[in-house]
């Protein structure tokens, strides 16, 4: 969702703000614009999704009272489903403050209403990821008569009409994204000051971008886009008694509770929203309790989808085995892997021969190519072997083998370095240490970090 002012929205009639060059940049991404308000005006896009939240002249907190009366643009848009939400929005807050605007202002207005609508893009979307814009400079300068300081002081700080320091807008956003930002949903900064030049990338009222500004916002906005969705995945452990860790360093572990002992943890993006959540496997029953939603910090989490898959006994796993961006389940049975496209029960869609009784699988992608494939462990050897992609029937090739870690190590496999493909990595209960290796070849760990109990059970994911 696209919240903010004309910047956002467009001029009426004219453009669409940044949003049409932000489509195009973004069309190799499956993404879906929501919003009540719906302009095209001046973009030839095809395709283009014109559905946004953005309204000329409007200040946070008279976007934040149109975006939750339904009578105004037809529905509660904080009530809308969205899983990222782009905030470019306080423009307008300096209008008409001339002479009082101080840091007094800052702190009883300004502040409380940029949290406000924080907390309202959480209220019904509590995981969702906000990207708070750092506003674009404009060229407007101070003003005596009037009292008006000039956008470098309202945007960025300096001193006010008696002389005292005052923040200015874009320090404001930046202190809520460090101290509001959450594992459940990230507060990140994209700052659109960088590279955007004055009064050349404007247009001649000297607030609103012009195509080259339009261009600049949309590239900022996409590669901050791009680098949360391919964020590194990370090691996450569970307590035999069902309590979670997302290492945080520096700080606290992020535990919730979810599943009961001897569930075997699952960690995946179930429902391709791009964030990996928890899953159990209960080898007892045969039964797979997932959820798409992060538990809260110290909360316990419930199961939203529920399903009997495989046999009791069976080693299951996960990964995306189509690349539609859905992680589903797959069996190792006596060197059988079965892999389902959906989740729920029914039979495999693929199935193939791979690897040896007592071998461990794993999902994952190590060729980078969008589709996982299968690694399997052999705790015997502490040989690992990968084939990239599933077979449709018969056996599959192995495409690459190698050694790392020994017969004792609890093993894991994700994308350590953001790179695109998924590397191995092993847990070592003997001194509590996480190993992680950047390549699938044989060779020492580029990273390690010692962590948690020898007891408890790894996983893997980008949550």
């Amino acid at each position: 969702m696209l919240v903010g002012d004309s910047i956002t929205s467009g001029l009426s009639g004219i453009d669409t703000g940044y949003r049409c060059e932000l489509w195009s940049r973004l069309a190799p991404h499956d993404v879906d614009l929501v919003g009540f308000q719906s302009s095209s005006a001046g973009c030839g896009t095809p395709d283009f999704d014109p559905d946004h939240e953005g309204k000329g002249g409007a200040t946070t907190i008279a976007r934040i009272s149109e975006m939750e009366n339904p009578s105004v643009f037809g529905g509660n848009s904080f009530e809308l489903a969205y899983d990222v939400a782009l905030v470019h929005i306080g423009t307008n807050d300096k209008n008409g403050v001339n002479f009082g605007w101080d840091q007094t202002y800052i702190d009883e207005i300004i502040e409380p209403n940029f949290r406000l609508m924080i907390a309202k893009l959480r209220e019904n979307n509590p995981g969702v990821t906000i990207l708070v814009g750092q506003l674009i400079p404009c060229a407007h300068g101070p003003d005596e008569g009037t009292g008006y300081l000039g956008c470098n002081v309202t945007h960025d700080g300096g001193l006010d009409n008696d002389g005292n320091p005052v923040e200015g807008l874009n320090e404001v956003w930046a202190r809520i994204a460090a101290d509001s930002s959450t594992l459940e949903s990230p507060i990140v900064l994209v700052d659109h000051r960088v590279g955007f030049e004055t009064p050349f990338d404007l247009l001649p009222d000297g607030v609103h971008p012009n195509g080259s500004g339009k261009a600049k916002m949309a590239e900022n906005w996409a590669q901050a886009l791009e680098s949360y969705w391919q964020r590194a995945d990370s090691v996450l452990l569970v307590e035999p008694g069902g309590r979670w860790h997302i290492r945080q360093p520096g700080e606290d572990d992020y535990t919730f509770w979810y599943g009961n002992p001897a569930d075997q943890p699952l960690f995946g993006d179930w429902d391709g929203d791009g964030i990996d959540t928890p899953g159990m496997y209960r080898p007892g029953t045969g039964f797979v309790y997932l959820t798409n939603t992060l538990p809260g910090a110290g909360e316990v989490g419930f199961a939203e989808l529920e399903f009997y898959f495989g046999n009791p006994g069976d080693q299951v796993f996960s990964g995306d085995w189509d690349g539609d961006g859905i992680d589903t389940l797959g069996i190792a049975r006596k060197g059988r892997i079965y892999l389902r496209n959906s989740n729920d029960t029914g039979p495999a869609d693929v199935e193939f021969w791979f690897g040896n009784k007592g071998d461990r699988p794993f999902g994952g992608d190590p060729d980078g190519n969008g589709i996982d494939g299968v690694f399997l462990y052999r705790p015997s050897s502490g040989f690992t072997y990968f084939t990239n992609d599933p077979p449709v029937g018969g056996v599959a090739a192995t495409d690459g083998s190698l050694f790392f870690g020994v017969p004792s190590d609890r093993f894991v496999v994700g994308d350590w370095d953001a790179d695109g493909d998924d590397s191995v990595g092993v847990y070592r209960p003997s001194d509590a240490t996480v190993y992680l290796r950047y390549e699938n070849t044989t060779g020492t760990h580029d990273e390690a970090y010692q962590w948690g109990q020898g007891n408890w059970s790894p996983t893997a994911g980008a949550p």
